[in-house]
C-alpha cells in the first residue's frame, strides 16, 4: 500500500473515527457553561488527546511492524499491564461498537420504513447494518479508506449545507456566549470520548508505511478537524435552540429523553429541508465512527491473538468484531449501558494514561532506541497524565453526583 496518497485518508479516517453521533448531544451537555467556556473546553481537551496520541505514536514507531496498545503494553510495563489493558480495551471498543450498532439499526429501519416488532426484526435489521462494514473490514484498510473518503464527503457536504441553512434562518436565539464554568467539569468524560482516536494509530502506522512526518501530520491535522465541527456546530445549536426554558437545552438534559431525537423534535421548526441535511449529517457521523472503530478493533484483536493475513483468520476477526456487539444489544444491552457510562473512564485509562505511561518507560526506564519523541519532555508527559487523571476522578464523581449538573 503505498504511504503518497496517505495522508488525506489518514486525517479522514481519523476524524471519522471521532465524529460520531455522539456529538449531537454536545450542545445539551454543555450549553449551561456558554458558548466561549466550552470551546475553552474542547481546546483544553484536544491539546492533551493530542499529546497522548503523539505519545503513541512515539511509543508505537520504537517497535517495528504491525503492533497495537496490548503488545506494546507487554514490551514497556510487563504483563500486568498488559492483561490490565486488553480488559479495558475490550470493554471500551465492545461498547462502542454496540452503542453505534444499536444507533444504525434504528437508524437504517426508519430510513427503509421498517417498523421493527420483537428481537429477531432487530436481530436481523442489525445484521443489515452491520454487515457492510463488516465486509469492508474483511477487505482490509485500503477499502475502509476509500469508503470512509466517500462517507466523509457526504459528512462535510450535508455539514456545510446544514451550517449555511441554519445560519441563513433568521436571527440568533439566545446565544449563551458565558454561563457558569462549574458545568463544564461534568462533561469532561464525555469530550475526552469525542477526541478519542488513539486505538487507530497501531493502524495508521502500517497504512503510512511508518513515515514519521506524515503520520505527525496526520495526527494533528486529524485531531483539529473534529474541533472544527465540534466548535461549528456547537454555535449552530445555541444559535437555534435556546438554553434554557421549556423547550430549551438544559431542559432536554434532564428530560430523559435521547438529546438527538429532542433537539430532531425541536428543529422541525426550521423546516424538512434542515431535517433533510440533519438526518444525512447523522447517517455520515455515525456511519464514519462505526467503521473506524470496527477497523481498530479487528487490527487489536489481530495483534493480540497473533493472526496472520490467511482468509481463515480475517473471518474469525471480523465474527469477533461485529457479532458480539449484536448479540449483547439484544440480550443484555443494560451491561453496554452501563459501560458508556463509565466510557470516560475507559477511555482516559486507554487513551491518555497508558500511552504516556508507555512512552514514560520505553524513553526513561528501559531506554528503547527509536526515530521520534514527542516534544515537551517530562514536564508535557506529568502534565498530560495528570488531565487523564482529572478525567478519570470527574467521571467518577460524575456518577456518584457531586458535580453540579444545570438544572431548570
Amino acid at each position: 500500500m503505498k504511504a503518497k496518497n496517505g495522508v488525506l485518508g489518514g486525517v479522514l479516517l481519523l476524524g471519522g473515527t471521532c465524529i460520531g453521533a455522539g456529538m449531537l448531544g454536545l450542545p445539551v451537555s454543555t450549553a449551561a457553561a456558554g458558548f466561549y467556556p466550552t470551546i475553552g473546553a474542547f481546546l483544553l481537551v484536544w491539546f492533551f488527546m493530542t499529546c497522548s496520541a503523539l505519545a503513541y505514536l512515539e511509543v508505537s514507531l520504537r517497535f517495528k511492524g504491525e503492533t497495537n496498545l496490548i503488545s506494546i503494553a507487554g514490551r514497556t510495563m510487563g504483563h500486568v499491564p498488559k492483561v490490565i489493558a486488553f480488559g479495558i480495551f475490550v470493554l471500551f471498543l465492545y461498547s462502542l461498537m454496540a452503542a453505534y450498532t444499536s444507533g444504525g439499526t434504528t437508524m437504517l429501519a426508519h430510513i427503509i420504513g421498517f417498523d421493527i416488532k420483537g428481537h429477531f426484526h432487530l436481530f436481523m435489521m442489525a445484521i443489515l447494518f452491520a454487515a457492510p462494514f463488516a465486509l469492508l473490514v474483511y477487505f482490509g484498510t485500503l477499502w475502509v479508506d476509500r469508503v470512509n473518503q466517500i462517507l466523509m464527503f457526504g459528512f462535510i457536504t450535508a455539514f456545510i449545507a446544514m451550517c449555511v441553512w441554519a445560519f441563513n434562518s433568521g436571527p440568533a436565539v439566545h446565544i449563551n456566549s458565558v454561563g457558569e464554568s462549574k458545568y463544564l467539569l461534568f462533561t469532561f468524560p464525555l469530550l475526552v470520548s469525542a477526541f478519542g482516536y488513539q486505538t487507530l494509530i497501531p493502524t495508521l502506522k502500517t497504512y503510512l508505511q511508518e513515515d514519521v512526518r506524515k503520520l505527525r501530520l496526520t495526527i494533528i491535522v486529524g485531531g483539529l478537524l473534529p474541533l472544527l465541527v465540534y466548535a461549528v456546530w456547537e454555535l449552530i445549536i445555541l444559535n437555534l435552540i435556546p438554553t434554557w426554558g421549556e423547550s430549551g437545552l438544559v431542559h432536554m438534559l434532564n428530560s430523559g429523553v435521547n438529546p438527538a431525537d429532542a433537539m430532531t423534535d425541536y428543529l422541525t421548526k426550521y423546516g424538512e429541508i434542515f431535517l433533510l441535511f440533519e438526518a444525512w449529517f447523522t447517517f455520515f457521523a455515525l456511519t464514519t465512527s462505526f467503521m473506524g472503530v470496527g477497523l481498530g478493533i479487528t487490527h487489536f484483536f489481530e495483534d493480540a491473538l497473533k493472526f496472520g493475513k490467511t482468509s481463515s483468520h480475517r473471518i474469525i476477526l471480523v465474527i469477533l468484531t461485529f457479532v458480539p456487539p449484536i448479540f449483547y444489544t439484544l440480550i443484555y444491552p443494560q451491561g453496554f449501558l452501563v459501560a458508556l457510562s463509565y466510557a470516560g473512564v475507559f477511555a482516559s485509562i486507554l487513551l491518555i494514561i497508558y500511552p504516556v505511561l508507555m512512552a514514560w518507560s520505553a524513553r526513561y526506564v528501559r531506554k528503547l532506541p527509536g526515530v521520534y519523541q514527542m516534544p515537551g519532555g517530562k514536564i508535557l508527559l506529568l502534565l498530560t497524565l495528570l488531565f487523564g487523571v482529572f478525567v478519570i476522578v470527574a467521571d467518577i464523581m460524575q456518577q456518584m453526583g457531586v458535580f453540579p449538573i444545570p438544572h431548570v
